[in-house]
């Protein structure tokens, strides 16, 4: 364990440079003999180790400043003249404390560069592309991963956070996004619920755990899977949190589902390990979420740990059966059969295939209705039960068109084409 104080020597960019044009082309050496001497690391190799330790020591710290509730040492190593970027991780701190997170680890990945920012903050500009690591009790079953990019510069002999978003346009979707680095929280807890308000929005927070916790009832009871997760939901007065960007192609959708890692895109494999999914709602529809939504997005939170390989036509599908399920409740049979009506009418002529992943939700085609048709059919055709198996096997296993028909295939006796042939012929019974 690093129990380091934040010093070290000042290590400039031109220096960083200059070391690199000189640095020779590595070449087999042969072993020394054991009576050879060690030659003393050169001045920049120094700097460099003293760097990074004073850079651990100072995540060290904000690890721990979160884990114990203390603001002063969070706030230590922070820019003195940067009244900004203090102010804002104050209200960073009191979210994180706010918020409850079991574990929490600041971690340096790698070193990255940017010209804007060394000549913002000085030639001792240091910026690092940095992992947290967190689990929020009752809502994450695995400790997840998100990125951040902290500019650390020397004043002095001393290594400070000069800002934290120079490297946002770098990293993944999402990253510097999460709820808690947007605005002052205000956090509303029910049985496997959280939801995420800005502060002061107290009554919309009640609300919504409540019509969370009717849409889990809902998820228990027309999906098979028997998950036992819980939902983080964010519903801020912001276009843009985490993945989702609703003031760009997704304006016209009202909520969300993102995915949560632990292991990110691009670090074990392309693709990442899928731990869960945190629920994001759209500013402009957070006064008409209901459990409807809700179930709809709940189910994809229920299913993101499987893989996440489905076809969109099936994962939205399934999350338009569940929640037309919590409607054909309240409402009875009537609702449900005349929207069936609508997409066999309406918007099946419109398609000439099943809805494909691309281009799924750009399209103005009713592809969720059709998505819902296609498993409301095979619900009608092998039972529920075999529709979630299939779900499942296709969430793990379906990386590409042909293991997705192998699969549909040895599940339902259909490929995606005969499915869609099917489909245009179906006649449900009334």
């Amino acid at each position: 364990m690093v129990a380091l104080v934040c010093g070290g020597v000042g290590y400039a960019v031109h220096d960083r440079e200059q070391d690199a044009r000189a640095r020779p082309v590595a070449t087999a050496t042969p072993p020394k003999h054991p009576n050879q001497g060690t030659s003393p690391p050169t001045k920049t190799a120094a700097a460099i180790a003293a760097r990074r330790v004073a850079v651990d020591t100072i995540l060290l710290r904000r690890s721990r400043a979160v884990r114990i509730g203390n603001e002063r040492l969070f706030l230590q190593d922070i820019d003195p003249a940067n009244t900004k970027l203090r102010q804002q991780q104050k209200v960073l701190f009191a979210n994180l404390v706010e918020i409850g997170f079991g574990q929490i680890d600041y971690n340096q990945a790698e070193e990255r560069f940017d010209a804007a920012a060394v000549r913002a903050h000085g030639s001792t500009t240091y910026l690092v592309r940095v992992l947290m690591r967190y689990q929020i009790p009752n809502v994450d079953v695995l400790p997840v991963y998100t990125e951040l990019g902290y500019s650390f510069v020397n004043r002095g002999g001393r290594w400070i956070i000069a800002a934290d978003n120079d490297l946002d346009k770098d990293l993944g979707p999402g990253a510097h996004q999460e709820p808690w680095d947007l605005g002052r929280l205000e956090v509303h807890r029910g049985p496997r619920v959280m939801v995420l308000v800005d502060k002061g929005d107290t009554a919309r927070g009640r609300a919504i755990v409540t019509e969370a916790s009717e849409a889990l009832t809902e998820v228990a009871a027309y999906w098979p899977r028997k998950w036992r997760g819980s939902v983080l939901i964010a519903a801020l007065d912001d276009n843009d949190v985490r993945d989702a960007r609703f003031a760009d192609e997704d304006i016209e959708s009202a909520a969300s589902a993102g995915s949560t890692f632990s292991s990110l895109p691009g670090e074990d494999s392309a693709d990442g390990t899928v731990a869960g999914a945190y629920i994001v709602v759209n500013p402009k529809e957070r006064d008409r979420v209901d459990e409807i939504l809700l179930s709809h997005e709940i189910t994809h939170v229920a299913t993101a740990d499987l893989g996440g390989y489905e076809p969109l036509w099936l994962a939205e599908g399934a999350a338009e059966y569940v929640s037309w399920r919590g409607i054909e409740a309240i409402s009875g049979p009537g609702e449900v059969s005349k929207w069936e009506q609508e997409v066999i009418d309406d918007a099946l002529p419109t398609l000439n295939a099943l809805p494909t992943d691309a281009g799924f939700y750009q399209t103005n085609t009713d592809v969720y209705g059709v998505s819902w048709l296609a498993v409301r059919f095979l619900v009608s055709r092998i039972g529920l039960q075999p529709v979630e198996d299939l779900y499942e096997d296709l969430a793990r296993s379906g990386t590409d068109q042909s293991a997705r028909d192998r699969i549909l295939l040895t599940r339902t006796g259909f490929t995606e084409a005969s499915l869609w042939l099917a489909l245009k012929d179906y006649h449900p019974p009334r």
